[in-house]
């Protein structure tokens, strides 16, 4: 029975994969695998490596490829500005201190000096003009008296006493350096005189004074009241022209 199916089963031609001759094997062939005929099976053998062709090489697994890690991105970076060097600073020369204080103290006395002259001056024209009003009504009285002395009686006993005191006002006057101002037969001065009336006077030089109504005086050498005259104006004529026109 075996038999008979054995040779029920379909025969397939290949040739021997050890001596190459065409035998008939009960299976299809499968070029990934060798055959052999009957005589070379019965041959011992050892164990062959299987031989693999271009079309039935099995293909190596490839090799697992790791992904790549993941590269962030750098930052950008601005470019710094371009900072110019700052210039060159030469060093000051060492302050001495004590030259500086010296100078301060100077300038300070120096102030100070020029605060007491100041202080000086004021109180020396406080103790010369202090008195200004004062001496200015003695005048009225002193020149009062001076008017009842020209027109009194010189015997008289009042007179007399009138005559004691215009001559202690005289000496206070003397005191203060108050002192008369001498106008008449002098050139006219602004500075000096007040000038009330104008008179002509061929005999006397133009511009002179000839009489005075109220005398001046001063003290300390500035005027304390002008005094009031009379000067020479007279007309110069040439060749028919009046000058003073």
């Amino acid at each position: 029975m075996e038999s008979e199916q054995k040779d029920k089963r379909e025969m397939h031609k290949t040739n021997c994969s050890d001596c190459g001759n065409e035998c008939e094997v009960p299976f299809k062939p499968d070029p990934a695998r060798p055959v052999y005929c009957k005589v070379c099976l019965q041959k011992p053998r050892t164990p062959r490596k299987s031989t693999l062709t271009n079309e039935t090489e099995m293909k190596s697994p490839k090799p697992v490829v790791e992904p790549k890690p993941v590269v962030e991105p750098k930052p950008v970076v601005e470019p710094k500005p371009v900072v110019e060097p700052k210039p060159v600073v030469e060093p000051k020369p060492a302050v001495d201190e004590q030259s500086i204080l010296l100078t301060k103290y100077q300038y300070l006395l120096a102030d100070f000096d020029n605060y007491r002259k100041q202080k000086d001056k004021e109180h020396e024209n406080l103790s010369k003009f202090g008195n200004r009003k004062i001496i200015e009504y003695l005048i009225d009285i002193y020149e009062d008296l001076k008017r009842i002395i020209d027109n009194s009686d010189s015997n008289d006993s009042s007179s007399q006493v009138l005559t004691l005191i215009i001559k202690n006002i005289e000496s206070m006057f003397k005191e203060q350096s108050v002192e008369i101002i001498n106008s008449v037969g002098n050139p006219f001065d602004p500075n000096l005189h007040e000038a009330i009336a104008y008179t002509e006077n061929p005999d006397i030089d133009d511009n002179v004074i000839i009489s005075e109504t109220r005398s001046g005086y001063k003290i300390y050498g500035q005027v304390l009241r002008p005094s009031k005259v009379n000067v020479c104006k007279n007309k110069s004529v040439r060749s028919g022209v009046d000058i003073d026109e």
